[in-house]
């Protein structure tokens, strides 16, 4: 990437890396280098740097709720859709070395997971204080508690389904179509009883959670 490019999202991100090669590997996309030397060892990095700060700060400006409020707001704050919006309002989209053809807007987790890769590239170039500086300048601390139907429905559909005594729901992943940069997922949801649901979704992560929000979505309709 040209260096007029890093400077311009430096400028964006309110910092000046000292060690730019940390910043340009938090923005290689693994199809134009390898696993290893592309964003995701950052990104691993990234997601616990991110899990620190968002505990810490939701448990020091939310002094009044418990330990299960704290949990929704916090899952509500790291889930990939939240980090997807971050990453386009600051246009990550724009600097993000990949290759010809794929397209990032279309790539939720692409686009979520160079945020956490920034986020630890950041951490290690100027320490926590500035991860922390980032993290608290682009995330909204403000809002109600998200309902877990609609942000966490793998949550939901647990509860519900242990409330009934019909133990945990099992998760399968029915097929996985498409090269590792453009993958699409497929996965079911099955509660005993119920017919299963089926989820798709960029990850399997997000196809499971999708196949949960149908599910839930049918259940709340039936008089159960």
């Amino acid at each position: 990437m040209e260096n007029s490019r890093l400077s311009e999202l430096q400028k964006l991100l309110g910092y000046q890396f000292k060690n730019k090669s940390l910043l340009r590997k938090a923005l290689s996309h693994r199809s134009i280098l390898s696993a290893y030397l592309s964003y995701e060892r950052l990104e691993f990095l990234g997601d616990r740097v991110l899990g620190l700060i968002l505990a810490e700060h939701l448990f020091l400006d939310f002094k009044d709720e418990d330990q299960g409020k704290l949990s929704k707001r916090f899952h509500a704050q790291a889930k990939q859709s939240n980090l997807y919006d971050i990453s386009l309002k600051i246009g990550l989209q724009n600097f993000i070395v990949a290759e010809k053809g794929i397209d990032l807007i279309a790539q939720p987790s692409i686009l979520a997971d160079v945020v956490e890769s920034i986020i630890a590239a950041l951490y290690l170039d100027g320490g926590l204080k500035t991860a922390e500086d980032f993290v608290l300048n682009h995330w909204d601390w403000n809002g109600n508690v998200p309902e877990d139907i609609v942000h966490n429905p793998k949550s939901a559909l647990q509860e519900w389904a242990e409330s009934k005594g019909l133990g945990l729901p099992v998760y399968e992943l029915i097929k996985k179509t498409g090269p590792d940069h453009m993958a699409s997922f497929t996965s079911r949801v099955i509660v005993e009883g119920f017919d299963p649901s089926i989820g798709t979704g960029p990850s399997k992560k997000i196809s499971e959670q999708n196949a949960a929000k149908l599910l839930m979505a049918i259940l709340s309709k039936q008089s159960i």
